[in-house]
């Protein structure tokens, strides 16, 4: 007779240590207001004397909630007229009192109503129909298709003239990250749309954060960097390539490549957890080569280039002969095969990383920027037009912009669109790089 032993199951439980004082430091952040709590009648139930008030102490604190409201303003302008000059000519001479003008004429949309829509779809990723509810609710009967076309309007009178001059500012800088990722257009005539991402280097003085709306043709990278030499970090898709004939040097990502040796790792955990393996042993390398990054981010740009010449080139070469070496024992049609392939064609794309220590191992910035657009699209899912993507692209591109730099997304729009309409002339640059958003004034109303 066998007797099988009962599986004894090990529960390890721990207590999750409290954060002391995070509720107070919230607490004391933000206003307060008293409500005090006093007995109406000041009679001792017990002998009938009256109560003679000691002290009082806060109970608790809790916060409340206002839910937003509108209000209508009336401007109203003044006018006034000069006796004197009235007397000398034919005529009155009346002078009114300037009134600032609204984003658009003959629209309920104002400046803050207008800033708040756009927060909510492309910050918070609340679609348009579902704010329709919400205007609603405080009694502005607006549909969605309203709500998107001031959002066209916008980025046609005033937000694209800005986002041309962020563009001009990007193709200055001599770091630049490029991404793209799948969009869906309706009314669009190509089989497959895309939002490409560019932005600025990890050290740059100006973030700079740029979506642009197209197909994923090559030509669409190469018509926006028209006029940049610099160093690009990009995936290596190969629409990319002919930048490296127009003074771009390109840079690998070797998150890419690592993940290309995680993604031929067996499905079988216990081979998955294998040392040996090969998979494993390149993803060792890729590790290795990320722990020295960490380890010189707080160093200058100076420093890390002297750091990488001294210990990451020795790695990334060794890197290389060991992918050479491996990878005539591998079937080149497996994903093991792809990933030798992918990090042997590539190599020198990879090794530009050591020739300016402002540069980076991995393309992540681009990929975390391009998220936006991905969390964006699951909740708003496409864009009904062309034109639609264009603006969404141009409004992602001043929001994200604006908190690479340390902005109130919400505050900087609304500036915008309560400024922008009273300038005498959108395509004069000069006025309009006091807009910013490194611009002095801007960081001063908008932080």
């Amino acid at each position: 007779m066998t007797r099988t032993c009962p599986r004894i199951t090990e529960t390890i439980t721990y207590k999750r240590r409290k954060q002391v004082g995070r509720k107070q430091d919230i607490l004391a952040s933000l206003p307060g207001e008293e409500v005090h709590h006093r007995l109406d009648d000041l009679t001792c139930p017990d002998c009938q004397h009256e109560l003679k008030e000691i002290g009082s102490f806060c109970a608790r604190k809790e916060l409340l909630y206002i839910p937003a409201q509108v209000k209508r303003i009336d401007h109203i302008q003044h006018s006034y007229k000069c006796p004197h000059c009235s007397d000398e000519a034919p005529t009155d001479k009346i002078i009114k009192a300037p009134v600032p003008k609204a984003p658009l004429t003959n629209s309920l949309g104002s400046a803050s109503l207008i800033s708040n829509t756009i927060y909510q779809k492309y910050v918070l990723k609340v679609p348009a129909y579902r704010q329709e509810k919400d205007l609603r609710r405080m009694g502005l009967p607006l549909d969605h298709k309203t709500v998107s076309n001031w959002h066209i309007k916008v980025c046609e009178y005033y937000l694209s003239s800005l986002y041309e001059l962020l563009r001009k500012e990007l193709l200055k800088q001599d770091v630049i990250h490029a991404d793209e990722t799948p969009y869906r257009v309706l009314d669009s005539e190509r089989a497959k749309d895309y939002v490409w991402t560019f932005l600025s280097g990890k050290h740059s003085e100006k973030p700079i954060v740029l979506y642009h709306h197209g197909s994923r043709k090559g030509a669409e990278a190469w018509d926006f960097l028209t006029g940049f030499s610099g160093y690009l970090h990009c995936d290596q898709y190969p629409g990319y390539l002919r930048l490296s004939q127009q003074d771009v040097t390109l840079v690998g990502c070797m998150a890419h490549a690592r993940r290309k040796f995680h993604d031929s790792l067996p499905k079988d955990k216990a081979r998955e957890s294998d040392a040996t393996s090969v998979a494993n042993q390149g993803i060792r390398y890729c590790n290795q080569m990320f722990s020295l990054e960490h380890a010189w981010k707080d160093l200058s740009a100076e420093e890390r280039y002297e750091k990488r010449q001294s210990e990451l080139k020795p790695l990334l070469e060794k890197f290389s002969d060991w992918c050479s070496k491996k990878s005539i024992s591998v079937l080149p049609s497996g994903k093991l095969g792809t990933a030798f392939q992918y990090c042997i064609k590539h190599m020198d794309k990879f090794m530009n990383v050591l020739k300016d220590g402002r540069l980076e191992l991995s393309n992540n910035r681009a990929e975390r920027a391009v998220k936006e657009i991905v969390m964006g699209r699951k909740n708003w899912l496409f864009s009904q037009s062309s034109t639609g993507a264009k603006s969404m692209a141009i409004i992602m591109s001043i929001l994200e912009t604006a908190k690479q730099n340390g902005l109130d997304q919400f505050k900087y729009i609304n500036y915008l669109l309560d400024k922008l309409p009273n300038e005498l002339s959108l395509l004069d640059n000069q006025r309009l790089e006091a807009y910013l958003p490194w611009a002095e004034n801007v960081q001063l109303h908008c932080k």
